[in-house]
This record gives C-alpha cells, sequence and structure tokens, in this order.
C-alpha cells in the first residue's frame, strides 16, 4: 500500500470565481499565512506588530492545486486522505466538484478511483474565515456560529490572527482489497473493578479472516481470536479479560498500557493501539450542604474519582502551543508536558477556546498519568440553535470523541469555557450543550460530562494577584464568598481566597512579566523596549497593556503595593516576575489547605501559543519556563511543610499572623518529630518557632500550630520564612514576603 505526497502551490482570489494570483508553493500541511510569508519574505509573525500583516487573508478564497497521475489495479481503490482542513472548503478534480463542507477536526477522504490512469488535477480552496453576521467586527463574537476556535479572532494572550489550510497531513492512499482500515475499542469496568467487558470493533476494505489480540504491558497475550471481517462493516469482537491492570493518574498508582493489534494475512499494514482501563467519575464535594425550601441544586459535584480514589487534581489550563496548529509536534508537546510532570501536575484542563490536540498529546498524558479536562471548541460565546451550525458542530464532536475516548487520561468531558457567564448567556437548554451531552453520552458514556466551566460552586478567577477599586470589583466579584466584602483599599486576592470555600479552583491567575531578555529576543527592543507603556502598540499587542483591563497584564500597580516602584524596564519585568512567583505558590498551597471541600486547583495558564510580554502563564512561548513554575513545582510536591500568611505585603508595624501546616498528597503517612520556623533577612537566619508534631496520615492536611511576627523598620523589602523538617528535609518550604 502505497502513500504519495504530491508538491502543491497556492494561489488566491477575491471571489470564489474569481482569477487567482500567480501560484506560489505551498507546504502541507501548512497554513496560507505561512507560506504566503514564506514567498514574499513576511517578517516573523511573532516579532512586534507584524501579525497585523496577515489580517486581509481573512476574506480571500485560497486554493491549494497539484497534479496526480496513479494507477489502479482492479482490486485497489484510491483515497485522497486530509487529517485537516480549516475551515470550510471545496474540493475539486479537474473543474468537477467532489464535496463541500466545514469543520477543521474531521478528516475528509475523496474517492479518485474513477480517475486510474488519468491525469489529474486536485484543487482544494479554502473558503474566508467564517464571521457571525451580527457580531462585532474583529472580536471573538465572530466566531460564535462556527466551530473555528475563538482564541484566534483575539484574546488576551492571542492576537488577532486566524489560521486557515490544510493543517494535518494529507496523501494519495492506493488500497488494496483486503485491508484494514480503522480499530478502535470501548470498554466498561464492572462495578467492583474486577471484570473489564470491551468491544473492539474494526473496518476494512474487502471481506479476509482478522485476528484480534490483546496484550499485557509486558507483552503477555490475554485475548485472541481470529472471525471473518467483510468490507465496510463495524466488524466487533466483544471479549472479556479478568483482574485488569488500571490506569491511574500519577501520584495515585501506575498508568499501565494494554496493546490492542488486528492484523489479517493480506493486509499489508497490522492496525495496534494502547489502551489504558480506568472507571472516571464525578462525585460530590463534603460539606456540600442539602439545598433547603425551596428546593434548589446542590453545588456541581467537582471531585475526581479514578477507580473508585478521590483524587485531588493540581495541574494547569492548556492552551494552543501555537498560534499555527499546523506547528504543533510531538516534540513541542512532551517538551511542555515535562516541564508539567517536573512542576508535580497531574491534571490538565484543555480550554475550550483553542485546538483539539493531535493525538501525540493524550498518548504523552497516557503514559506520565496526566488526567485530562477535554472541552470542545467553544468559548465566551453565545452559540445559536441554528440547524446549520449543530450540524457541524455534530459532525466535529462526534469525531472527537471517538478519536479521543480510547485514552485513558482522558477523565472528563466539557461542553466549553465560561459559557453560563452574563457574557455568553447560555443554559443547560442551549442546543448546542445538549448535542455535546448526548453525543458523549452515545459514545462515551462512561467518561463524565459538564455544561461548562465553571458551575455552582466552582471558582474561576480572580487573575489578579491584588484587587483594587479601580478594576477588582468587576474582575471577579462571584469569587467573594457570601458577606465578605472587598475592604475599601487594595487588598491582596490570598487574603480573600482564605475565606472562600469553593469545591474547585479551575482558574485562578496571578499576572507577571516575561524576562527582559526574552522580550528583546521575541517582542520589541531599543527604545521601543524602554518605552514600556500602554500608549506603545507593541507592548499592547503583546499583551502587557489593555488586554482585558487597562492594567492587565503587566500590572504596574502591583509592583507599586508590593516594592513601592521601580526604575526601569529591566526592573519592573524582574520584579513583576518575583511578585507571580510569591502568589502562585501562596494561591496553590492555600487551595490545597482547604481539601477535600476543594478538589481542584488548575491556573489559568500554563503556556502561551505566541511571545507575550505579560500574562498568567507559567511557561513563555514556545518553552521556556518562568521562574513561577518553580514556585508552583514546591507548592505541588507532594509532601510539604506549608505556611498560611494570609497576605505577602506587610507594613511597619503591622504583625503577621501565620499559621504552620503539612500538607500530604501521598499514598503514605509521614512520621514526623519537630517544624523549626525561621526568619531569613538578609541572609541572617533567626528560630522564631520549634512545634512538636506527629504523624500525617495519606492524603491528609494538618494545621500544626500558629505565629505572631511583629514587622519593624528594621526590615528588609524582602524577607523569608524558612519551615525545616529534620525528620523529612523533603519537607523543608521556603516563602518570600514583601516590606513596605
Amino acid at each position: 500500500m502505497d502513500k504519495i505526497y504530491p508538491d502543491w502551490t497556492l494561489t488566491h482570489k477575491k471571489t470564489l470565481d474569481g482569477v487567482g494570483l500567480q501560484p506560489i508553493p505551498a507546504t502541507v500541511p501548512g497554513a496560507v499565512q505561512l507560506d504566503y510569508a514564506r514567498a514574499f519574505n513576511y517578517a516573523d509573525y511573532w516579532y512586534g506588530e507584524n501579525y497585523k500583516q496577515f489580517i486581509w487573508m481573512e476574506d480571500e478564497y485560497w486554493t491549494y492545486s497539484t497534479e496526480l497521475v496513479f494507477t489502479c489495479a482492479e482490486d485497489e481503490k484510491a483515497i485522497f486522505h486530509f487529517g485537516g482542513i480549516d475551515y470550510e472548503y471545496t474540493i475539486l478534480a479537474n473543474g468537477e466538484q467532489l464535496c463541500h463542507g466545514e469543520g477543521m477536526f474531521t478528516p475528509v477522504d475523496v474517492n479518485l478511483t474513477s480517475y486510474s490512469g488519468q491525469k489529474i488535477r486536485l484543487d482544494v480552496v479554502i473558503h474566508p474565515i467564517p464571521k457571525c453576521s451580527n457580531a462585532r467586527p474583529h472580536t471573538r463574537q465572530e466566531a460564535r456560529e462556527s466551530c473555528k476556535p475563538p482564541s484566534a479572532y483575539g484574546w488576551d494572550w492571542h492576537p488577532r490572527l486566524v489560521p486557515m489550510g490544510i493543517w494535518e497531513e494529507s496523501y494519495l492512499e492506493i488500497i488494496p482489497k483486503g485491508t484494514l482500515l480503522s480499530l478502535d475499542a470501548t470498554y466498561r469496568l464492572s462495578d467492583d473493578l474486577t471484570v473489564c467487558h470491551i468491544k473492539a470493533f474494526a473496518t476494512m476494505y474487502g471481506e479476509d479472516d482478522v485476528t484480534v489480540t490483546l496484550s499485557t504491558p509486558d507483552g503477555a497475550v490475554v485475548f485472541s481470536e481470529t472471525q471473518r471481517f467483510t468490507e465496510y462493516n463495524h466488524n466487533v469482537t466483544v471479549f472479556d479479560i479478568e483482574n485488569p491492570k488500571l490506569w491511574y493518574p500519577r501520584g495515585y498508582g501506575d498508568q499501565p498500557l494494554y496493546v490492542l493489534t488486528a492484523e489479517c494475512g493480506k493486509s499489508p499494514k497490522k492496525l495496534s493501539k494502547k489502551l489504558g482501563f480506568r472507571r472516571s467519575r464525578l462525585v460530590r464535594n463534603p460539606d456540600d450542604e442539602a439545598p433547603g425550601f425551596p428546593k434548589s441544586r446542590y453545588d456541581s459535584p467537582a471531585t475526581l474519582e479514578i477507580n473508585g480514589v478521590k483524587v485531588f487534581a493540581k495541574g494547569s489550563n492548556w492552551v494552543n502551543t501555537e498560534i499555527f496548529p499546523c506547528l504543533m509536534d510531538e516534540k513541542r508537546y512532551r517538551e511542555l508536558i515535562d516541564l508539567a510532570y517536573g512542576a508535580n501536575m497531574n491534571i490538565f484542563r484543555v480550554w475550550g477556546g483553542g485546538f483539539i490536540n493531535k493525538e501525540s498529546f493524550y498518548d504523552i498524558c497516557d503514559e506520565y498519568g496526566i488526567m485530562i479536562w477535554q472541552e470542545f471548541v467553544m468559548s465566551c460565546n453565545l452559540y445559536p440553535d441554528k440547524e446549520h451550525f449543530l450540524g457541524v458542530l455534530e459532525q466535529e464532536a462526534t469525531t472527537v470523541v471517538k478519536r479521543l475516548r480510547s485514552h485513558p487520561c482522558l477523565v472528563l468531558w466539557c461542553g466549553g469555557n465560561e459559557l453560563f457567564n452574563s457574557w455568553s448567556g447560555m443554559t443547560e437548554q442551549s442546543h448546542a450543550l445538549r448535542l455535546l451531552d448526548s453525543i458523549c453520552y452515545k459514545y462515551d458514556r462512561f467518561t463524565p460530562f459538564n455544561m461548562t466551566s465553571p458551575l455552582t460552586g466552582m471558582g474561576h478567577g480572580t487573575y489578579n494577584n491584588v484587587i483594587s477599586n479601580e478594576d477588582g470589583r468587576s474582575a471577579n466579584p462571584n469569587n467573594l464568598p457570601e458577606g465578605v466584602k472587598l475592604p475599601e483599599k487594595d487588598c491582596e486576592f490570598i487574603t480573600l481566597l482564605t475565606y472562600c470555600r469553593h469545591t474547585a479552583y479551575t482558574e485562578f491567575g496571578c499576572c507577571g512579566g516575561a524576562d527582559p531578555e526574552y522580550i528583546k529576543k521575541y517582542i520589541t527592543s531599543g527604545d521601543s523596549y524602554e518605552n514600556c507603556s500602554p500608549d506603545n502598540p507593541v507592548w499592547v499587542s503583546h499583551h502587557a497593556f489593555k488586554a482585558w483591563s487597562p492594567t492587565s497584564w503587566l500590572r504596574i500597580p502591583e509592583t507599586e503595593y508590593y516594592f513601592g516602584g521601580y526604575t526601569d524596564t529591566d526592573d519592573l519585568m524582574r520584579k513583576s516576575l518575583l511578585i507571580q512567583s510569591v502568589c502562585y505558590k501562596a494561591m496553590f498551597e492555600e487551595m490545597r489547605k482547604q481539601a477535600p471541600r476543594c478538589s481542584m486547583a488548575l491556573n489559568w495558564d500554563f503556556n502561551e501559543p505566541w511571545p507575550c510580554a505579560a500574562g498568567n502563564s507559567l511557561v513563555n512561548w514556545p518553552a521556556e519556563p518562568k521562574p513561577a513554575l518553580e514556585s508552583v513545582r514546591q507548592a505541588l510536591r507532594p509532601t510539604l511543610a506549608s505556611i498560611r500568611a494570609f497576605k505577602n505585603r506587610y507594613l511597619t508595624g503591622e504583625t503577621m499572623k501565620a499559621e504552620v501546616w503539612m500538607l500530604n498528597d501521598s499514598q503514605n503517612a509521614v512520621d514526623l518529630e519537630k517544624i523549626n520556623v525561621y526568619i531569613d533577612r538578609n541572609g541572617t537566619r533567626e528560630l522564631i518557632l520549634s512545634l512538636c508534631v506527629d504523624t500525617v496520615e495519606a492524603r491528609t492536611n494538618r494545621k500544626f500550630g500558629e505565629l505572631r511576627l511583629p514587622i519593624s523598620v528594621d526590615f528588609p523589602p524582602l524577607f523569608k520564612i524558612a519551615l525545616d523538617v529534620p525528620s523529612a528535609p523533603e519537607c523543608n518550604s521556603e516563602y518570600i514576603f514583601f516590606h513596605r
């Protein structure tokens, strides 16, 4: 069986029946913007405001063209396979339309067998990007009647740069009869988890005897059966295995992956796929009070239970790794996931405003034991009950669910991001969400489904370290617990967080700048770098200012709050990075202290698709960790001594009131003797408290004592509190505080 990867050219025109301009070489997989930039020497799209060079391309028709000559034998067929076309397309052969469709995640197979022995010109016309006619121009609203990722239309960490083109691998394949075409499987675990009921199904071209085999991770065959498969049917093999080795998230068990194979004597290829067996449930959180009269709903279940074990989900929100999906690859995925794994994370929420990741992303998460909360491509929009949109949504969602359902890492489906908020306006009765729920139930019944995030009981935000009267009251008022009001003056988010009792914090952020050398390399330099202000369009384009509020994401007022000011741009950025590190550490540890009422802590966000001068991410594009990632790694260690200080900045004359805790997410009890608490001022350590402590049981957090520390005028601008555990030094912790 041969695959032919032809050469392509690319032209564009204003109207569908217009005349295309001089063709240029095209790369498949790729994007029309990248091809055009390559042909006409455009400057790097990620630097300065160069992304604006591409805006005119949104409303053009783009045509990929190639010429083919092939020959099929009588028992062969020729299929041109497009792994992904973005977004609306028309495919023609010698000027004759073969198909028309839209949706970037559903592969397209075109039968060209009748053209055997002829010279054929194959054209793929990419239509202008979809734009909702009654949306505000150049906003994410333009994406609300399509299944195109809305972040591409402009977000607070993504420029207005909307990809178009053939973005996945595409080729002509000559397929002989007796060829296996697909292999998939679903399964159900018995209530006691001792039996796995498996249904394997495959399609083939032709008819033959096919052997289906399941092997353990170490290669032992636990099932093998040969049966007759017939053409184009979903040929099904049903079997049970006893006492399966179960897949667990990291920190809760191992990640065994079985191998399912299908092969027949005539087929030129053997199909195989890895399977992991786990039962995922969403269960109610403790202390969820029963509703009174009139009857209402409980908080939405937010505790993940994997194979009967309740899991504290600690991780981050994953967004696009690149602006152009064709550039995403296994190497970049592994590089980023390695960083998350090294930071002790066990979950990603794959956010609904971005792309559905490629297969290698989920393969790596299966391997590493990192759970996936997977959202569909809807975010912050009112998606309509229109038949055309719902038809495309059904097509895309069905493809996605069938493709991803066998990955054990995928533990939760979700309709999309912030769809019940005032800026979206959807409800449980919205047809799009009812449709997605039904598709997940039909094709992956035993994986939980949420309509959106957040739901009742969950927290989104805030994304500031300091909540001020200027913009904090509108930033996230729903995050304040009932009865708690913002003070008249600035208030740290960590202070309010200690009052909160959310079941899950599925988005929260600490904004910080990027390293000065990073900005000079990827964003701007010279006088433009020194002119770091809302008046500089480069800094605005790269989200330092006006990304959401006037001061986001480079929160200069926070630098004033914690440090009293800065001297120049270098000083500003480095101080901003330190603030982000200190605050993320405090927030993650506070959320862990609120377990088991709280069962999730997922910051916004992990990564970025292009260079951001400031933002909430832990990793700069393409894969450069920020200092805050190390702070998060410390905060998410399985076992650590921790301090709850209620705020991070103290004024002369105040008294720091803090609690000393031990946090234990591990599977084992930790035997302790004492915790020593030190203050470090300018490198000089002084013991200020020694606590006698005892055993901390597995999956348990305990408070052991309190301290009071008067803040005197001789304190330096930065001072540290260190917790030393002599019997378990791996639990030692250190905290930075600010003094004004």
